[in-house]
Parts: C-alpha cells; sequence; structure tokens
C-alpha cells in the first residue's frame, strides 16, 4: 500500500479548492478557539490525532520563525475580535517547578505582547502579591496574584481547569479565551473525538478515501474506580471489542501486526493517566501500580471516566530518534509544525515523558526526516489533520 503521506499530498493537491471551502464554511459557522496544539500519530498507512489541546503549553518549543507566524496571526485574530483589548492578563497553571512551563508563558507574553500590554497573573492561593518563577534558559518571570476586578480588557487562559472554575474567574468582568467551558472540569476527549471522527467522514468523502485512514476507532467507559477495580470487567470488555474491530482493518489493510489500544483519563492531559493495553485480559490483571497511575489526574483529580482508543504506531523519527509530531495553531491556522523525541520509548506507547526532546519542523534538514518525507509534504499533511482536530474543538465550543 502507498504511505498515507503520498496518498493526502496528491488528494489534497486536487482538491486544494474544495478543501479551502470546506474549511471556510466550517469555521464560518463555529469560530476557532484562540489557541490549540494537537498530536498526531502518523504510522505510514494512516495518520490521526490523539489528542487535542485547548490550553496548550509548549510554546517554548517554537522556532523564532514560528513565533513571527505566530505574532501576526495572533495580532490579526485579536484585532477582528476584540478590537478594544489593550491589556491582556494571562494566567498561567499553578506549577511552580517546572521550568519549561514558565519558558511557555514567557513566549506566550511574547507572542501577545506584540501591540498589546500583557501581564502575567496567578492563582496560586499562598501568593499574596507577585511571585518570580524561574525559567528553563535562565532568567525568571514575575507573575501577580490575581485580584477581584482586575483591570484587564481580555484574559488568556493557559489553565485547563482541572479542578474546576476558581471564584475570581466565575466573576471576572473581561472576556476569557479559550471560554471556562472548554476546561477538563466539563470537557470530555470522547465527546472530542465523536466530533472529529464526523468531520473525518465528511473530509474523507472529499478526499476519496476511508476515513479510517484519518481518524482513531474509540468509546468512552463511564463509572470506573481503578482502586477499588471497580467497573473492571466492563472496561475490559470494551477493549477486546475495540481491539477485535482493529482486527478486521488491519486484515482488510493487510497489517501484519497485533492491534492495540490506549486507555485515557476522560478529561485529563499531561500524560497523565494514559495506559497502553494489547487486550481485555491485561485490564482484568492490572496491577497495584498501574492501578495507582490511572487513579488520579492533575491535581489529585479521580479518574471516574476514561476512554478507550485506537493505538497508532509512529513511524517518524528524527536523526534516528522516535518522534510524533505536535502541530501549534492559533486561530485555527497552523503556526507550528513541531515534534516529540524520546530516545527511551518505543514506537507505540507515548512519548510524552521523562526524556523528551522537541524540535520545529522550520529548525530540521530534510536529512533528519525519515521515510523520505519532504517538508512541504509535512506541512500540507500534518497541518490538514491539525485544522480538522481543531475544528472538533470550536465545535464542541459550539455545543457546550
Amino acid at each position: 500500500m502507498h504511505k498515507i503521506t503520498e496518498i493526502l499530498s496528491k488528494k489534497i493537491a486536487k482538491n486544494h479548492q474544495l478543501i479551502a471551502d470546506f474549511f471556510t464554511k466550517k469555521f464560518a459557522a463555529t469560530p476557532p478557539l484562540f489557541y490549540n496544539s494537537v498530536d498526531l500519530r502518523h504510522s505510514g498507512i494512516k495518520i490521526a490525532p490523539v489528542d487535542t489541546n485547548c490550553f496548550p503549553a509548549g510554546f517554548n518549543n517554537l522556532s523564532e520563525d514560528s513565533k513571527t507566524e505566530a505574532k501576526k496571526i495572533t495580532d490579526e485574530f485579536l484585532t477582528k475580535n476584540f478590537p478594544s483589548a489593550k491589556k491582556i492578563l494571562i494566567i498561567p497553571e499553578n506549577h511552580t517547578r517546572n521550568l519549561r512551563y514558565w519558558q511557555n508563558i514567557k513566549n506566550l507574553h511574547e507572542i501577545l505582547s506584540e501591540k498589546r500590554e500583557v501581564k502575567i497573573g496567578t492563582l496560586i492561593p499562598e501568593v499574596e502579591n507577585e511571585v518570580a518563577f524561574d525559567l528553563e534558559n535562565g532568567g525568571s518571570i514575575t507573575a501577580y496574584a490575581v485580584k477581584e476586578g482586575e483591570d484587564a480588557d481580555l484574559i488568556v487562559l493557559n489553565n485547563d481547569l482541572t479542578n474546576g472554575v476558581p471564584e475570581i474567574l466565575k466573576n471576572a468582568t473581561a472576556p476569557i479565551m479559550p471560554p471556562l467551558k472548554m476546561g477538563w472540569h466539563l470537557r470530555t476527549k470522547s465527546n472530542h473525538f465523536t466530533i472529529y471522527n464526523q468531520l473525518a467522514e465528511e473530509l474523507a468523502l472529499i478526499l476519496g478515501i476511508d476515513p479510517w485512514l484519518i481518524s482513531s476507532m474509540h468509546r468512552s467507559c463511564d463509572d470506573v474506580n481503578f482502586k477499588e477495580k471497580k467497573g473492571i470487567e466492563e472496561l475490559a470488555k470494551y477493549v477486546d471489542e475495540l481491539i477485535e474491530n482493529l482486527r478486521k482493518k488491519y486484515a482488510e489493510y493487510g497489517i501484519d501486526e497485533d492491534p492495540y489500544c490506549y486507555i485515557k483519563a476522560d478529561n485529563g492531559t499531561y500524560g497523565i493517566a494514559v495506559w497502553p493495553v494489547f487486550s481485555g485480559q491485561e485490564v482484568l490483571e492490572i496491577n497495584k501500580k498501574e492501578r495507582n497511575k490511572m487513579n488520579m489526574l492533575k491535581g489529585s483529580v479521580q479518574t471516574q471516566k476514561v476512554m478507550i482508543q485506537e493505538g497508532i504506531k509512529t513511524n517518524d523519527k528524527i536523526s534516528g530518534k522516535i518522534a510524533e509530531p505536535m502541530i501549534y495553531l492559533i486561530n485555527g491556522e497552523v503556526v507550528g509544525n513541531l515534534f516529540r523525541a524520546n530516545e527511551t520509548r518505543d514506537e507505540k506507547i507515548s512519548l510524552n515523558a521523562a526524556g523528551a526532546n522537541f524540535f520545529d519542523l522550520r529548525n530540521l534538514e530534510e536529512k533528519e526526516l525519515i521515510l523520505g518525507l519532504e517538508k512541504n509534504e509535512i506541512n500540507q499533511v500534518y497541518s490538514l489533520i491539525a485544522r480538522l482536530a481543531a475544528l472538533a474543538s470550536s465545535i464542541e465550543n459550539s455545543q457546550n
């Protein structure tokens, strides 16, 4: 079978105007969120998103050229949607030790402050006035305790609200983007991917391909308690059913491999509570270590719902290191094609773990990429799938 990137490159060229019209019409009906990042998996046979973030970190990994593009699109977005916003308040996560995260906030500050006054706030309860955070590349930035009646024209959230919405944000008079309802206290991955798969079917009709080649199978399982092993039998049954469906697809495409899936917390991020499994029996035999890992999300929030998602191996490599694409978007437009590489992981499990390094495609030479992929091919294909995922998140926002 031909590589999916070759197939899609030809299909994109042939249907360029139809694809452009598709996104124009869809985004007119449900405007894009301010920003997204989309984790993709490209196996060679298929390519699909496996996670879509609405409060993305990682702007510290953008190249200078990508940051320049981000500033341009950000200015256009703000001028159109918030023309009177001169003072912007960024509200980050309550991390205190993650140097990379604070470098991300510094870069986000730079992107937003091209033509506007931007301040970094903090919701850390112990901070009464201000606090300095060290940066990954040296130096520090200062965040100020957010007060009632904050003097801001616009609030930019870089906090995914896993623990719920703080009262001070509920009472804020300034518009907040992305909206509070897109936080993980309400949003679910399974709903996002249900919407995405519907869009993939529409786009697949335009492209003339099987929608499975640009999507993943999934289902949700509610009322799970890993600590007490509650709902484990039902979860195991769902895993076996999904893997059996995958076996049929593998047979259809002549894929001589064992299918697998991921069990993920349905409302979480940061690579927490993610477990790759190859059978329902593995679920039934879950050990204490895995139960503890799956039981808690960021901020000590307990996992109660999970999504079972088709596992897609990655064929991408950067200078011989296993890698996976991470696409950054502002206003539904791609501003950065990044790769996460991790020598400590194999091609079937998540690379979002200790030991990960990040690369911006703009800074990579063709010889550092694998599979004979050229940069323009990556830009075209990866960007198309990422924009579809961003569109799915905008539809989520319109439905909530």
